[in-house]
């Protein structure tokens, strides 16, 4: 099957060269965050709609016209402000240099602000010997923003396709987490790593939006990455590697079964269904989150009803909170649903498609080279047997392909923590700059050194 696409894929950059995505356009940048009213404000001000202001990024355009920490926004260009779902919203609708007028109360007074909207900043790029490439691949109409690291040298070089984990965040916020981190290493080292925006997000144009996508349309944005990837002239095609983290290693396989690439790297990814693996999951984190182990039981027993209607039914979440008083509080507290289709902060389905890949049969038809990394205090993942068992299943079809790495003393987010308990404790408090002289660059060093073995043919 990968020899037809292959065939496929030729004959389209032969016959179809001058089939490429207008440039896409840089959009500006809101800078906001919010969250939905409290009661109590919303009823001081005799309000039903409107956002609370949490955070105001640094060289925004909400920095630069003024707005403030604590504000009320109720309107943006005459837009009614809803709920912080609106505010990203119109944040996708603005362009740098387009009058914003801003409707908002603060210190009990209603004010209206006006000014002119700032572009996004372009990605710093890591050090004089790499360039950072802003382009686009088509996408059901529309166009998603890549991003591409390339190393500044006359010959070809081998390439990453970074495939992220499941939260909505755009590829621009990258650069001061674990993330850049991981992506700048490896281009330091040589590699051409491309980065592709999800739909709805950034600077894509005509995409649907991420929070109401599921996991197919993902998919197919990432292929649509990869397909480009193989396309550039500046990489060496017969070393193309896939980087997946969290659920990006579940679209890795995925990928892998259809793709002819060098190797496949995952990180923090299992590979049972998710039935299966979301009841473990659950079992371990809560006692140490600081729930009573009785009270832990008590809440497994009601959640395996849930997951069992969720995934094996395939219900809506609305049939089960309608179902039963306790598992619509389950839903709430465990999975964040509010009603509609939005369930652990993505749409619903997202979650039951994951449930219904066959990752064993995936990893069984990947041909590539596999290296299964697992952080010795993830949180998410947390033991080794499913990272373990990727490599039996790999090395069983293709014996001798797959490797099991541990990362020690390691996070979910490549971060480096004395233990599992503390590590959940510097989670809780979002510290940025623990996480940005924690990172792990043993893991830049051994996946470079995994690449070179598989590039060199040396690997045992």
């Amino acid at each position: 099957m990968k020899h037809i696409f292959i065939l496929f894929l030729l004959f389209g950059i032969l016959f179809f060269p001058q089939a490429k995505a207008q440039k896409l356009a840089r959009r500006a940048y809101l800078g906001l965050s919010t969250t939905s009213l409290p009661d109590t404000i919303a009823t001081a001000h005799e309000l039903k709609n409107g956002v609370l202001v949490t955070a105001i990024a640094a060289g925004s355009t909400a920095k630069m016209i003024g707005i403030e920490i604590n504000d009320i926004i109720l309107s943006i260009n005459q837009k009614q402000v809803i709920n912080p779902i609106a505010i990203e919203g119109l944040g996708k609708t603005l362009y740098p240099n387009q009058v914003v007028t801003v409707q908002l109360i603060r210190d009990t007074k209603r004010k209206t602000i006006k000014g002119r909207a700032v572009g996004r900043p372009p990605v710093e790029e890591p050090d004089t010997n790499t360039n950072i490439v802003y382009s686009q691949v088509p996408f059901r109409g529309g166009q998603l923003r890549t991003i591409t690291y390339k190393p500044n040298n006359a010959g070809k070089s081998p390439a990453i396709l970074f495939i992220p984990g499941f939260p909505c965040r755009s590829i621009e916020d990258y650069y001061k987490t674990s993330y850049g981190q991981l992506i700048k290493g490896w281009s330091k080292l040589g590699y051409i790593v491309m980065l592709v925006e999800k739909p709805g997000l950034g600077d894509n144009d005509n995409t649907p939006d991420c929070m109401q996508i599921d996991l197919y349309t993902e998919i197919e944005a990432f292929e649509q990455g990869l397909l480009e990837l193989k396309r550039l002239q500046a990489v060496d095609h017969d070393n193309i590697f896939i980087f997946g983290h969290s659920m990006g290693g579940i679209i890795a396989p995925v990928l892998s079964q259809k793709h002819s690439l060098k190797g496949v790297m995952v990180y923090g990814s299992p590979y049972r269904p998710w039935f299966e693996f979301a009841a473990d999951m659950f079992r371990f984190q809560k006692p140490l989150t600081g729930t009573d182990y009785i009270d832990s039981e008590v809440t497994m027993r009601q959640l395996h009803h849930v997951l069992y209607r969720y995934f094996v039914l395939k219900q809506h979440p609305s049939t089960i909170a309608a179902a039963d008083p306790a598992f619509q509080k389950i839903l709430q507290e465990e999975f964040q649903y509010n009603g509609g289709d939005e369930f652990w902060s993505r749409d619903y389905r997202y979650w039951q498609q994951i449930d219904e890949i066959n990752l064993t049969k995936a990893w069984a038809e990947t041909e590539e080279h596999v290296l299964s990394i697992w952080g010795e205090f993830d949180f998410e993942v947390v033991n080794a047997e499913d990272h373990k068992h990727i490599v039996e299943i790999v090395n069983h079809y293709h014996p001798g392909h797959a490797t099991f790495l541990t990362m020690p003393k390691t996070n979910h987010s490549f971060i480096t923590v004395p233990g599992m308990k503390e590590g959940v404790e510097l989670m809780g408090k979002r510290d940025q700059l623990y996480n940005r002289t924690h990172f792990n660059t043993k893991l830049i060093e051994d996946t470079d050194a995994w690449m070179k073995k598989i590039m060199t043919n040396k690997l045992n």
